[in-house]
């Protein structure tokens, strides 16, 4: 996952948040949007609910530095 913690806070959350911002909706729907869609990806790819409600908790990702409406 630490490979990927530039790409997912420098690209995607201020995509997630443009967007949020570009149809006047919270940026946490919009996040929870793209949540659900990439979750039903991965299940229909193969991954148990049971797996991803596992990486969920196991993430440690840092919010700390994500754009301001996702922190």
């Amino acid at each position: 996952m630490t490979q990927h913690e530039a790409f997912i806070l420098d690209t995607v959350l201020p995509i997630i948040v443009n967007h949020a911002r570009a149809v006047n909706c919270d940026t946490t729907e919009a996040a929870l949007a793209v949540f659900l869609a990439l979750g039903t990806l991965l299940l229909t790819r193969g991954f148990t609910s049971d797996s991803l409600l596992a990486a969920i908790k196991a993430s440690a990702i840092s919010t700390h530095d994500a754009p301001g409406g996702l922190q």
